[in-house]
């Protein structure tokens, strides 16, 4: 006769045998049991994992702000303050925002001129309330100066809480026939190199 070999299970009653010979009390007793700590877990992941009540990570606020180009415009105002014999001239500009922004500098594409911020601060900007940043600009060479400004741009630095960033924007026509007039008013005729 040959040996019949069995699995490792062993001889015992089933699982299935075993729920069959509990009574039925135990039993509802224990699928009662189950389904509450399974209730009561699902209502502690859902208070818990609330995602009103958790806060984002450091990095995800400051991913909410928009790029300062995103959120700033600047436009021209008027040029003011021409001294003939220092070859002067302020420019003021204004700037809205969305979001809290500082403009730290302004400069230009001539180099024959010279810009900075008056006084030589940064410019905070707050949203909903424009501000005029002014800016003193200084010819330093009329024989390298065009005569008349066509589409001028500014180069202009703005910081907020996301980024610093540098842009350039033309004014428009308005600064470009403002701008020709200064240079031919400095540097005309009578106007040494």
């Amino acid at each position: 006769m040959a040996d019949v070999l069995t699995g490792g299970g062993g001889d015992g009653p089933r699982l299935s045998e075993r729920w069959d010979a509990l009574s039925r009390r135990v039993r509802y007793l224990t699928v009662s049991l189950a389904l509450g700590f399974l209730l009561a877990g699902a209502a502690a992941y859902v208070l818990l994992a609330d995602p009103r009540k958790t806060a984002p990570p450091a990095h995800a606020e400051r991913h909410k702000v928009p790029y300062p180009v995103h959120s700033t415009r600047m436009s021209f105002v008027r040029i003011t303050d021409v001294d003939i014999e220092k070859r002067s001239f302020r420019v003021e500009l204004r700037a809205v925002t969305k979001d809290p922004v500082l403009v730290r500098r302004v400069t230009q594409e001539y180099a024959a001129v010279t810009m900075e911020l008056s006084p030589a601060r940064a410019v905070t900007v707050q949203p909903g309330q424009a501000e005029r940043v002014r800016v003193k600009a200084r010819v330093t060479s009329c024989r390298d100066l065009p005569m008349r400004a066509r589409l001028p741009f500014l180069d202009v630095t703005l910081r907020n809480a996301r980024a610093s960033q540098d842009l350039s924007f033309i004014p428009g026509d308005r600064y470009a026939r403002a701008l020709t007039r200064v240079f031919r008013t400095v540097c005309g005729p009578s106007s040494r190199p």
